[in-house]
């Protein structure tokens, strides 16, 4: 009764391979691939996850060195002086939106290039503030 068994999945295996579609591989058009290797060889196939594995190192490797130059950038900012003019600010040391510190002389967004887009902010905030007023409402009350 077992060996009918063994003997059952062995013929169940056969059928199954041979039932797996082959195709010509979908880039050198000279070796069969299958539905496992997305009808690719085995030669073009390995190519391909070498090339994205390659891509997505290159896409990380891009994204810490961003990081390590902004945290260089912080590093170098002293809160305790002007960031253009150098001067030692004390107690009355002005924070702009775009995270730096200004003298008084310097403070405005004119005066330092800002890169902080105040104009972008405020209309937000009136969006935000103002809801539009729908003539129905007015003319329920």
């Amino acid at each position: 009764m077992q060996n009918n068994q063994g003997a059952a999945t062995q013929e169940q295996s056969i059928n199954q391979e041979n039932k797996q579609e082959t195709r010509l591989c979908n880039l050198c058009m000279t070796f069969f691939g299958t539905a496992a290797t997305q009808f690719y060889c085995s030669k073009c196939y390995q190519s391909i996850i070498k090339e994205s594995s390659a891509e997505i190192q290159q896409q990380q490797q891009i994204v810490q060195e961003k990081k390590e130059k902004d945290e260089v950038v912080k590093l170098n900012e002293d809160p305790s002086k002007c960031k253009i003019c150098k001067r030692k600010l004390g107690i009355a040391g002005i924070q702009c939106k775009c995270e730096a510190y200004f003298c008084n002389k310097h403070r405005l967004p004119e005066e330092h290039q800002c890169t902080f887009d105040h104009a972008e902010k405020a209309k937000q905030l009136l969006r935000k503030n103002n809801p539009l007023v729908d003539p129905q409402k007015l003319e329920k009350l």
